[in-house]
């Protein structure tokens, strides 16, 4: 079971621009611009032309959370301060406004490639032991959490005197990561008669659905299960295509890139069948 998994660079590369137009993050003429002057390759920018409009995609949908674009980017001032049109009512300019501020975060941490590749440029971590502010995610609660030493103690974690502090994405362990594709691995389990589910939440722009379900695809096997919905509740949870050798891929309709986290009762639903071997 892998859920919202980087998989291959080609294929989750070149998935951003695709899950942006269908969005409607971008518009009709990027879009379109984005595929004369690129031709698909998003991933590997092939003319200066690509890279300038790869650029405006780029600015598009920088103001938004990566890990789920329904949800507001926590710390983002540009976003927070509203739109310049006040021949708005008042009202409408309050939508969705969450009744507490979200601050300004000083120190804000993500990937240094831009948003159409999933993998870091650098081939390794910081070493540094100072914590850092993944870009629009509130952590707060987590750092006030994972700190407290009595929640340490219980958790058997050491002290913060020895392990030092907790903090997302601290970088105090440095390495390189190597490992290529992860195609050819899951074509390996397969064919040993493992069962695979591979999920993705759709509004995840961090690795997008789009790509996952297109390397899924790329795998040849035969549909056995063709494109549905899956149900909670009598309601559509999410959509789902299985493919011969115990193969599924499948979606959750509304969830960001943890799932467990933005839609957890469609979440433990599906891990409970196919844990239990029942039908989603």
């Amino acid at each position: 079971m892998v859920g919202n998994g980087v998989t291959d660079d080609k294929f989750d590369g070149n998935a951003f621009v695709p899950f942006a137009f269908g969005m409607g993050l971008i518009s009709s003429d990027i879009y379109e611009a984005c595929q004369i002057t690129c031709g698909g390759k998003f991933y590997d920018p092939p003319s200066e032309g690509c890279q300038k409009n790869l650029e405006k995609v780029e600015q598009a949908v920088s103001g938004l959370n990566v890990y789920d674009i329904l949800e507001p980017c926590y710390g983002n001032s540009e976003t927070r301060n509203g739109s310049g049109n006040t021949n708005m009512p008042l009202g409408f300019h309050q939508m969705g406004v969450n009744k507490k501020p979200l601050p300004k975060r000083t120190s804000m941490f993500d990937r240094a490639s831009p948003f159409w590749s999933t993998r870091d440029t650098e081939a390794s971590r910081p070493g540094s032991q100072d914590g850092y502010h993944v870009k629009c995610v509130d952590d707060e609660a987590a750092v006030a959490w994972l700190n407290n030493e009595a929640v340490r103690k219980a958790i058997h974690a050491a002290p913060v005197s020895v392990a030092g502090s907790w903090w997302i994405c601290a970088g105090r362990v440095s390495y390189s990561g190597d490992i290529g594709s992860m195609i050819p691995y899951h074509k390996n389990l397969t064919s040993l008669g493992y069962r695979v589910l591979i999920y993705s939440g759709d509004h995840d722009m961090r690795v997008p659905f789009t790509g996952t379900e297109a390397w899924t695809r790329s795998l040849g096997y035969k549909t056995i299960d063709e494109w549905r919905p899956w149900m909670t509740d009598d309601q559509v949870a999410g959509y789902l295509q299985g493919y011969d050798n115990n193969f599924t891929f499948l979606k959750i309709k509304g969830a960001g890139h943890m799932v467990a986290q933005t839609k957890p009762r469609e979440a433990l639903e599906f891990y409970s069948r196919w844990l239990d071997g029942k039908p989603i």
